[in-house]
């Protein structure tokens, strides 16, 4: 009895020591197009189209995202506003120990930036990223985290978001399929 529960325990940690890598190597690398049809974006968003490279390494995943928008109303009222702006996103880099990284910037607005990534069970990614600035009225804070999910052939990942910002919550579901 007591060698079987000793095998036991034994296979128990040879099969941890091997599904904790595979969980950590989820590779999110590559370059990917939103499915409109298949996405869920807000009344707001005004998003044409988008498309997001994203970089990893063992210690670092770095994306960049770029817009393209509809043209409000009006055309924009010379505030920069029309079609391509608003939405093209620099290079964001997480470090996936899940350790912070601060930076300055935080938009047209500049201010900080705060990132940290956290793998979750199944290979899943959860990006926290929050932004601080002055606005008009004193000091603004938005926050959102992003849940990456890969499909198991990797050829589609689901990023479902939740923004808290001044003037409410936000919700969004972005479905990119690999170029």
């Amino acid at each position: 009895m007591r060698k079987n529960v000793v095998l036991a325990a034994a296979a128990l940690l040879l099969a941890m020591t091997f599904s904790v890598p595979a969980q950590s190597n989820t590779s999110f690398a590559g370059d990917w197009t939103l499915d409109m049809d298949k996405s869920q974006l807000g009344e707001r968003s005004r998003v044409e189209s988008m498309t997001m490279k994203v970089t990893q390494s063992d210690n670092e995943l770095t994306y960049e995202r770029k817009v393209e928008r509809e043209a409000r109303e009006g055309g924009g009222g010379g505030r920069g506003m029309g079609r391509g702006r608003g939405g093209n996103v620099g290079a964001i880099a997480f470090n996936l120990d899940g350790t912070e990284t601060k930076a300055e910037g935080g938009g047209r607005r500049g201010g900080k930036v705060t990132l940290q990534a956290k793998m979750l069970e199944g290979g899943n990614l959860e990006l926290h990223q929050t932004r601080s600035f002055e606005g008009p009225m004193g000091a603004i804070s938005i926050k959102t985290v992003e849940t990456w999910e890969l499909s198991e052939d990797g050829k589609t990942l689901t990023v479902s978001s939740e923004t808290e910002t001044p003037r409410g919550n936000r919700s969004a579901k972005m479905v990119f399929s690999k170029n």
